[in-house]
């Protein structure tokens, strides 16, 4: 009986390195930046990336675990303003609670989600199908799991 509580306990143990080992490489993987060019619109400038939520964005709900905030203007007919923030992918401040708990689509605004990233993303002189248009090319440029493009 004691052999297979050593042989559970070795087991788990091993699971638990496994998986503090694959998540210390996800975050040591260098990170580009938001897409440079999507459906049409290209970055007017470098984006601006830091890893803690800026001041001026704490006030938005479910974004206070973001382990990386990028914002990207974008030229284009009209400009647009990507805002986005990668998430951990552990249970509590997901992507998933920071879009679940987004306010519903404005006039000149609309949040999305794709697997550990969650944006937002602001025009307000695009009308709802252009930020849905924009919102999706963005969305596709994203890395899905197991990717590291951004």
């Amino acid at each position: 009986m004691k052999t297979w509580g050593k042989r559970i306990l070795g087991v788990a143990i091993l699971l638990a390195a496994i998986a503090i080992g694959s998540e210390l490489l996800r975050l040591a993987a260098p990170h580009a930046g938001p897409p440079p060019a999507v459906a049409g619109w290209k970055l007017a400038a470098p984006a601006d990336c830091v890893n803690s939520v800026p001041a001026e964005l704490r006030s938005w709900r479910g974004i206070a675990g973001a382990r990386r905030v990028c914002r990207a203007e974008y030229a284009g007919a009209p400009n647009m303003r990507l805002t986005l923030f990668e998430m951990p992918e552990w249970p509590g401040a997901t992507a998933f609670d920071a879009f679940q708990k987004w306010r519903p689509a404005q006039p000149g605004r609309m949040g999305f989600l794709r697997d550990r990233y969650f944006g937002v993303v602001e025009s307000p002189q695009a009308d709802r199908a252009t930020l849905d248009r924009f919102t999706a090319a963005v969305q596709n440029a994203l890395p899905g799991r197991g990717e590291n493009r951004w």
